[in-house]
């Protein structure tokens, strides 16, 4: 008599960022990565205290209240969608290695823990404080923008990637370890463009709607977030 199979491990992903704010390019990568990697759950954590970007980031009141309307948008996709505080409400610093930490002792060993990226923040991997230990908690999961080119990643990313690189099925299958790579998602938007944009537009909001989650342009008109420059009169 054969066995039954193994109940397969669930899978998690993981959304961090300062989201300041939250945009299309986001979305998309969520999007894509529930598809690819048929995600039972999708986790956005808006961080706290941003140890590389803390002198001019928005409260995280603002960050975190833009996230949900951000991860509302995606209620028609085949995972359940949340966004966690965990990181808001810690004191000091967000280290990305304390918050997968975390996690890995609050869904077990077994799970597996996906933590999304764009090529941006793959660019800047190893300035991030523990790097090389992220791959005991979890899988890092790369989408790369229009035109990323991979011999721009330090030496030491580089490595990692090409000792990890592995299929959507050992991602699914296990814990933690290793490394996947889309080249297909075609959304070039950066934060700090998307603020420069606002900041330079109209009315709050008005030039950078279309970049924009559903309701997310409103919240930022609502509480005169990224105010255009004032330019001095005659």
């Amino acid at each position: 008599m054969t066995a039954p199979a193994a109940p397969r491990p669930l899978r998690l992903g993981i959304l961090g960022g300062t989201f300041d704010p939250p945009h299309q390019g986001h979305v998309a990568l969520a999007r894509l990565c529930v598809a690819h990697l048929g995600l039972d759950e999708l986790l956005w954590i808006p961080t706290g205290m941003s140890w590389q970007k803390a002198a001019d980031i928005t409260p995280a009141r603002h960050r975190l209240a833009m996230t949900e309307l951000a991860a509302a948008t995606m209620q028609d996709v085949s995972a359940r969608v949340r966004v966690s505080r965990m990181e808001v409400d810690r004191d000091g610093p967000s280290y990305t290695i304390d918050t997968v930490r975390e996690l890995r002792r609050q869904v077990g060993p077994e799970t597996s823990i996906a933590w999304l990226m764009g090529a941006d923040q793959l660019l800047g991997l190893h300035s991030w404080h523990g790097w090389q230990e992220l791959f005991s908690a979890v899988h890092l999961c790369v989408a790369t923008r229009p035109g990323f080119d991979l011999h721009a990643l330090r030496p030491e990313v580089q490595q990692e990637l090409d000792r990890r690189i592995a299929p959507t099925a050992l991602i699914q299958s296990t814990p933690s370890g290793h490394m996947w790579l889309d080249q297909t998602l075609a959304v070039d938007l950066s934060s700090t463009e998307l603020r420069r944009r606002l900041a330079h537009g109209g009315a709050y909001g008005e030039s950078a709607d279309d970049l924009l989650p559903a309701g997310v342009a409103g919240y930022i008109q609502q509480h005169r977030l990224y105010r255009p420059v004032q330019h001095p009169t005659d």
